[in-house]
């Protein structure tokens, strides 16, 4: 075997290592993601406060949610804080994101079935950074669909940079006391958010 023969099967070696470590590292977060509503229930009392492996609670070491302040489509100014109380479902999106756009129509449906009561909200912070997406896309594809969720507009990427958002759609779910109960990455089902929140009431 000549030394350009060896070179190749070393380099398709490595070629081929690599896809199955990433196809690997891609499917155990995937399943770890899918669930998560599932699994939640485990790490919560009846309470709704977290478990330790001991199976006490862990109210001092709860992470808060970063408060914040931004704008909403009609230009009302929206703090987190200001739902404090509630059961807060997080979302970041936008909509050139096709996993975005393709969870919105159950996350509208999901929005309508809080709204009949006092325990939940979804909050859409959509990442306005000018450019890729701008505040008439957003708006424009609110308005299009009949959305009547309630929208921010992230115009300085600062929410998410606090959030550490590095892939959209991201639902962050955030306690009825602001602390993070837990977080999603990629599409989800309205039926999961449903799930997530009779677990925690």
């Amino acid at each position: 075997m000549n030394m350009k023969k060896t070179v190749n099967i070393i380099i398709w070696v490595a070629v081929l290592a690599f896809l199955l470590i990433g196809a690997y590292v891609v499917y155990n977060r995937g399943d770890s993601a899918e669930n998560i509503g599932d699994k939640i229930s485990d790490d919560i009392n009846k309470d709704g406060n977290a478990k330790d492996e001991d199976g006490g609670t862990e109210q001092e070491n709860k992470i808060m949610a970063p408060d914040f302040t931004l704008k909403d489509l009609d230009g009302n100014t929206v703090k987190l804080s200001d739902y404090k109380g509630k059961i807060v479902f997080l979302n970041f999106w936008a909509s050139w994101c096709g996993p975005c756009t393709s969870e919105m129509p159950e996350f509208e449906e999901v929005h309508k079935e809080f709204s009949k009561g006092e325990d939940a909200v979804i909050l859409a912070v959509n990442l306005t950074d000018g450019f890729r997406e701008t505040e008439e896309k957003a708006r424009k594809f609110i308005a299009d669909n009949g959305y009547t969720m309630k929208v921010l507009l992230d115009t300085t990427g600062s929410v998410a940079q606090d959030y550490r958002i590095y892939s959209i759609p991201t639902t962050y779910v955030i306690d009825r006391d602001g602390s993070i109960v837990t977080y999603m990455e990629g599409a989800r089902r309205g039926k999961v958010l449903l799930d997530i929140l009779e677990k925690l009431k």
